[in-house]
């Protein structure tokens, strides 16, 4: 206990040193800005976590165990609200902003109190979704955000709206969706956000690759409390946090302009940097329409079973952080697909493109190979004891 009081002194004193205007100025000033914005991002998620931590359990805010989740003891499900305040903060240092950003931010933070609201008290799942309609079409009008489909056309806009809404609630809660195992939801925002701030870089969007490395930061500072080696979590993300990181990093890539030559480009790259979670958003719902399971859209909203990728690859016998580096290996490799792409080179666009089809050709085949379950009553158990629903609000 005094090694961890000393600890977190240490690492309080180093935030404080890293807000410290002289040491920001010499740092932005010395063209290490993005490695400032990191290194304060991760910093503050870091230090605040445990305090997220200690108010939740003050608060009783906890994801308790029953009969649908596999932790045997009452967790903490405030882990979303450090990595909101370690974004928010690295942001406001910043204080440089793309158009939209600032609507973009303002529609983050109704987002993750949504989520926390849900968190404290469940929320019915159709009054979230119509709030995340809502919150998405302000984002879409006042910022002027909207994925380009169709230019200097009166109709354009007819299309590009729906679509551009389709795609931020889609991504919400797909990654909702995926906060299924302690790590996998931040593993995958950090990745996305990598691949985003990389490309913002490439094509001179200098402000949006700040903007995806205080992402990155925030979750590689908490994920020392939610991806613990030998350990359960200490902390959950919870809705806020889940919910947040997706449509955050959906409105990204919807500011993004990913090629400065090619339209094509710029939007097959957010495509298969979110590859895996389209995809288990749309063969999940669509299995479970086929099983009839769900026959309308409120059904899919409250279905909850154990059907998504990172379920299935349990059922096949895989433990949790082997399931989340597996599924992070595939993010990152269609992040490289959407790299490759960049070129415009068409040989190495097929190429990249290839690949992304190939991978996408073995997430089908896990998926359906997860679907088989074992058959004695002893190895069923052992799988379900080591799996975690993520609509189940076992939040990680």
């Amino acid at each position: 206990m005094a090694l961890k009081i000393i600890w977190q002194t240490l690492i309080g004193l180093f935030l404080l040193f890293l807000a410290t205007p002289a040491v920001k100025t010499f740092y932005f000033n010395a063209g290490l800005r993005w490695q400032y914005i990191l290194a304060f991002s991760i910093v503050v998620a870091y230090f605040v976590t445990p305090f997220c931590r200690l108010i939740a359990l003050k608060l009783n805010i906890l994801d308790k165990p029953d009969w649908r989740k596999i932790h045997d003891r009452p967790t903490p499900l405030l882990g979303g609200l450090a990595v909101y305040l370690a974004f928010s903060a690295a942001i406001l240092l910043n204080d440089v902003y793309y158009p939209g950003m600032k609507v973009l931010l303002f529609g983050g933070s109704l987002i993750f109190v949504m989520g926390l609201i849900d968190d404290i008290k469940p929320l019915p799942a159709i009054m979230k979704f119509v709030f995340q309609i809502l919150i998405t079409l302000m984002v879409i009008l006042l910022g002027d955000i909207q994925l380009t489909f169709f230019y200097h056309a009166s109709w354009a806009p007819l299309v590009n709206i729906p679509v551009t809404l389709l795609w931020i609630v889609g991504l919400t809660n797909a990654m909702n969706f995926f906060d299924g195992i302690d790590g996998l939801a931040a593993s995958l925002s950090a990745i996305s956000a990598l691949f985003l701030g990389i490309i913002a870089f490439l094509t001179n969007q200098a402000s949006l690759g700040w903007f995806a490395v205080a992402l990155i930061g925030a979750c590689i500072g908490f994920m020392p409390h939610n991806l613990r080696f030998g350990k359960s979590a200490s902390l959950f993300l919870g809705d806020a946090g889940s919910t947040f990181l997706g449509f955050t990093l959906a409105g990204l890539a919807v500011l993004g302009k990913w090629s400065n030559t090619s339209h094509f480009v710029s939007l097959s790259a957010p495509l298969l940097i979110f590859g895996i979670l389209i995809f288990d958003m749309i063969y999940v719902n669509l299995s479970r329409i086929k099983n009839r399971q769900a026959s309308n859209l409120f059904q899919l909203l409250t279905c909850a079973n154990k059907d998504h990728l990172h379920h299935r690859l349990i059922f096949m016998g895989f433990a949790r952080k082997e399931v989340v580096f597996i599924i992070s290996t595939i993010s990152v490799c269609l992040g490289v697909s959407a790299l490759i792409i960049m070129k415009q080179d068409i040989i190495e666009a097929l190429l990249g493109l290839f690949q992304a089809v190939l991978i996408i050709g073995l997430v089908v085949t896990l998926m359906l190979k997860g679907r088989e379950r074992p058959s004695t009553e002893d190895g069923g158990q052992r799988t379900e004891d080591r799996g975690q629903t993520t609509e189940d609000r076992g939040k990680s």
